[in-house]
């Protein structure tokens, strides 16, 4: 037997991450909406369930829609900014269900992860993050 989500069904998913909300959603707080970012060196795996080496501020709520990409709404789309209070070189960023507590943060898992060349900040300088997971 061969199956297959349709091109209709990833606009399905897409959309269903966007438009969920702790009230009758069935998903309670777990949508994914907290970006995260770090200074760790490792690679992005599939297996791993937080930052490399998470750095302050540990998380904010980002703004999520499902947008377009091959067939409509089959992205899921995160945007968040993030300010430095110091100097870093930021080269992860994460997308968590929840802000989590503690540092480095707690309590939160895991959607994706990004790894990438650093970037370079002192004081005040900001990332705006627009991360897309398209479902194909």
């Amino acid at each position: 037997m061969a199956t297959v989500v349709t091109n209709t069904g990833k606009g399905i998913i897409g959309g269903f991450l966007a438009q969920a909300t702790a009230a009758g959603s069935g998903l309670g707080s777990t949508t994914p909406t907290w970006i995260g970012w770090g200074t760790g060196t490792g690679t992005a795996a599939a297996t791993d369930t937080t930052l490399g080496t998470p750095q302050n501020p540990a998380r904010v709520n980002g703004t999520r829609s499902a947008v377009t990409t091959t067939n409509s709404s089959d992205t899921y789309q995160v945007v968040g900014t993030l300010t430095s209070g110091g100097t870093l070189a930021i080269t992860e960023v994460g997308v968590f269900d929840a802000a989590g507590s503690g540092g480095p943060p707690t309590g939160a898992n895991l959607f994706l992860r990004g790894d990438f060349t650093a970037i370079n900040l002192v004081s005040g300088d900001s990332i705006a993050f627009t991360v897309k997971v398209q479902f194909t």
